[in-house]
């Protein structure tokens, strides 16, 4: 299969530089010498470690990538695109349900309190100025 540098090993597998460097360490990931003795990962490698990876587009004679991954094609981005919109739409729905629902509760509780208000009595006997007592 095709070998890799570390860098480019980092980017097909969504790993930092230096957790590469820490399993060749370890062992727990093997290389190989490229180009003027560099280290080189082969992809199986790769696989065998951390499962499925990115797979390169072009590979260049000597087996190292010239491209990082495969871009989703523009059909895929307009499909995404339009189901997100699709969302967004539903979730605006949902909002202006909700406002108009919180404004219902609200005239409810108008009503409610001016009715109880509207209850309470007056005591018609005594004098005028003891309503406020």
């Amino acid at each position: 299969m095709a070998k890799v540098s570390i860098s480019e090993a980092a980017r097909l597998t969504g790993k930092s530089r230096t957790t590469l460097h820490r399993l060749i360490k370890t062992g727990e990931l093997s290389t190989c010498s490229g180009v003027r003795n560099a280290k080189m990962i082969d992809i199986s490698e790769l696989i065998r470690v951390f499962g499925e990876v990115s797979t390169p587009v072009a590979e260049q004679a000597n087996g190292q990538v010239t491209e990082q991954r495969v871009t989703p094609s523009d059909a895929l981005n307009e499909q995404v695109f339009r189901t997100l919109k699709q969302e967004v739409e539903h979730l605006r729905m949902l909002v202006s349900a909700q406002e108009s629902h919180i404004d219902s509760l609200k005239q409810s509780l108008q009503l409610l309190e001016h009715k109880k208000y509207a209850e309470q009595p007056i005591s018609p006997s005594g004098k005028w100025w003891q309503f406020w007592k």
